[in-house]
């Protein structure tokens, strides 16, 4: 697999946004006999005429979502347009678009999207090497579905992507595919044929107390209590407010971590929380909570935030130095809004981290998203597919 990344600061003429970063391609890259075009972009950007003009231009699907800020090989990059170009003669790249996840069955539709990608011909015992989700943000269920429902249809096939973010209102985020865009629908890519995906995950864990509790009533994403308390009384047990007009913003700092015991108790999960109702003493999130798990309160510093991403990049290069007859040539990454609001005026440090650490001949490309999803590692060959958040995630292939 061969790949390229073009950028670009035009945004407000879509057509001129589309001929830059092909022209940007082309200077780089050579299309072999399939390929695939990734957009990450500033919610500004038309993203369905420029997706639509690249295809144009270029002759391949592009797939794309907005984005707070997007990632190259030269660090974070505001109010801009990242393209990345994927290519391949040994693997076949197989787009495909959900419907409305507004429905009563999300987790049928997400299925159906994944079935949809499986290129005509494939035999059933085969199994796709990666799935790329490009996520919408604000749906009613949580952000766990992605992963779940489409690690139980592809058979646990391992699974990169994000949730779509923009500019903080949390109204502009949107998916593209090639000429559409969507508030409410899943992008979604299979990888076929010659790919060896390698993974890495880092959280800030930095425990802001040693108060660990026990989920103990909770459903999905929300949570009623932790031990013998509410979970608003939890929060409050760490002296942190919870009278707040937008308790999104005022816990960024301060996520859970769980301990879940499923497997993978290595990596625990991180969740932010997304709202709360004091009358009823509960909290949201934007992934599950599940009851049973082992919880407790971090607060997050830009330093470890900073040490979380460089642990990333070399733990996913040690990981790669494991294939020696594989060539990588792509990095994706995605990491957490939250991550880039706490670093405020530090924000570009993560992309310097990144382009320091990048090694020659490696593309890269990302986006700060409102959740990641990755795997925490593999279980009888099996990949351990997860939502998170305040995380950052790589995939190499």
């Amino acid at each position: 697999m061969k790949s390229a990344v073009a950028t670009t600061y035009e945004l407000d003429d879509a057509p001129e946004t589309a001929r830059q970063l092909a022209s940007g391609i082309r200077d780089k890259l050579r299309l072999q006999k399939y390929g695939v075009g990734l957009l990450l972009c500033d919610a500004d950007t038309d993203g369905a005429v420029v997706t639509l003009e690249l295809k144009k231009l270029l002759g391949i699907e592009i797939l794309g979502m907005t984005t707070l800020a997007a990632l190259d090989g030269n660090g974070r990059q505001e109010a801009a347009a990242v393209l990345t170009v994927l290519t391949a003669d040994d693997c076949i790249f197989s787009p495909a678009l959900s419907a409305s996840l507004t429905g009563t069955d999300p987790d049928a539709i997400i299925g159906a999207a994944y079935r949809a990608s499986i290129p005509a011909g494939t035999s059933a015992d085969r199994q796709a090497g990666l799935i790329l989700v490009f996520c919408p943000y604000g749906m009613s269920f949580s952000g766990d579905a992605y992963p779940a429902a489409l690690s139980r249809v592809a058979d646990n096939v391992p699974i990169i992507g994000g949730v779509a973010s923009d500019d903080y209102d949390c109204e502009r985020a949107r998916v593209f595919f090639s000429g559409q865009e969507h508030k409410d629908a899943m992008v979604l890519l299979s990888l076929w044929g010659k790919a060896r995906p390698v993974f890495s995950i880092r959280h800030v864990t930095s425990r802001f107390t040693e108060r660990i509790g026990r989920i103990t009533d909770a459903q999905g994403n929300i949570v009623r209590k932790v031990g013998d308390e509410s979970f608003v009384s939890y929060l409050e047990s760490f002296g942190l407010k919870t009278d707040v007009p937008d308790p999104l913003l005022a816990f960024t700092c301060f996520p859970m971590m769980l301990t879940t015991g499923e497997g993978d108790e290595g990596t625990p999960l991180m969740r932010h929380i997304s709202g709360l109702n004091l009358a009823e003493g509960s909290g949201s999130f934007f992934g599950d909570v599940p009851v049973g798990a082992l919880a407790n309160i971090c607060l997050i510093k830009k330093e470890d935030i900073v040490a979380a991403c460089r642990e990333s990049m070399q733990s996913l290069f040690a990981e790669a130095a494991r294939h020696p007859d594989y060539v990588f040539s792509t990095i994706l990454c995605f990491s957490c809004c939250g991550r880039a609001m706490i670093l405020g005026v530090a924000a570009g440090a993560e992309g310097e981290i990144l382009s320091k650490l990048l090694q020659p001949g490696l593309s890269l490309a990302g986006a700060y998203c409102l959740g990641e999803i990755c795997p925490t590692g593999y279980k009888d060959g099996r990949a351990l597919n997860r939502f998170h958040n305040c995380s950052i995630t790589l995939c190499m292939v």
